[in-house]
């Protein structure tokens, strides 16, 4: 009897200490290791011994937007990426006498136009050589964004391209009205209520709605066409319909320059520059944000 008593206390032990190590001590060390990354992140920043360093890489991951007021640049972590962050690294890689080029490091989707565009006017502004790289995906807005660089290296799995513009969403106006919903229009102007879900849009509406896409695709393809010069602009507008290429595609459509990935971003520097190899030093343009300290 005696026996059975241990037997079950050391299983309840047993059973405590594995939920002290789930509730307690797992966490806990994740706790602590997090913050010592942030520690070593923080030293890496404040005690930069290699002041060698002469290329920018300026990592483009996530969906683009205009700004994100920090929150993105705190927590995305790839997840969006704000032209301003982008280009004040692009100015700060300017201004820096020991930069002497920028390697845009690319793997987005798009964003909004308004981003693609600012990111594509900074590159346009700066006289220091731009390479970039693009990594699974340059479509879209993050196409027009690095439509600005000097020149494009992409792999032959790459997706590139994607010219055009969308407003679609999703319609909701035939659940509303199985729930039993009815929704009751009081805008003060014609199209003040325009593209709202909870009803369906009138032929009126949506004609409004497609002029605006086709303003701004209009508008892409003009801005791509003036920065990326090796396409014109009938190229340019013949390929604009939504489609994104593959790297061999690509580069046969002149949307990119070479296959290929950092070592050939790296000898079009090497070339454009007359550096030799061991003279180019490649450093990760620092910005505010937590992923910018954790990788």
């Amino acid at each position: 009897m005696e026996e059975m008593h241990v037997e079950q206390t050391n299983k309840k032990r047993g059973a405590w200490q594995v939920v002290y190590a789930l509730v307690v001590l797992i966490p806990s060390l994740f706790f602590w290791g997090f913050l010592l990354v942030l520690f070593i992140g923080f030293l890496s920043i404040l005690y930069n011994e290699d002041m060698t360093c002469n290329i920018a890489r300026i990592p483009i991951h996530g969906v683009l937007t205009s700004t994100d007021n920090g929150i993105g640049e705190l927590l995305g972590m790839g997840v969006i990426v704000s032209a301003d962050s982008v280009i004040k690294k692009i100015t700060d890689a300017e201004d820096d006498e020991n930069v002497v080029a920028i390697l845009l490091d690319v793997d987005s989707p798009g964003g909004t136009p308004l981003a693609g565009d600012e990111i594509m006017s900074a590159l346009l502004d700066i006289q220091k050589p731009v390479v970039a790289v693009v990594r699974d995906r340059g479509t879209s807005a993050a196409y027009w964004a690095i439509s600005g660089a000097d020149y494009i290296v992409a792999s032959p799995v790459s997706a590139v391209g994607s010219i055009g513009v969308t407003m679609s969403y999703l319609e909701v106006a035939s659940s509303t009205e199985l729930t039993g919903s009815r929704w009751i229009d009081l805008s003060s102007g014609l199209y003040k209520d325009a593209g709202n879900p909870e009803r369906i849009l009138t032929e009126q509406e949506k004609e409004y709605f497609q002029s605006q896409v086709d303003s701004a695709h209009a508008y892409m393809i003009d801005r791509i066409s003036t920065s990326r010069t090796r396409l014109q602009k009938e190229e340019l507008t013949a390929l604009a319909d939504g489609r994104a290429y593959f790297g061999e595609e690509a580069l046969r459509l002149k949307l990119i320059d070479v296959l290929g990935g950092f070592s050939e971003a790296i000898t079009y520097l090497q070339e454009t520059l007359t550096m030799n190899e061991e003279d180019v030093v490649l450093c990760e343009a620092q910005g505010s944000g937590l992923g910018d300290l954790l990788y």
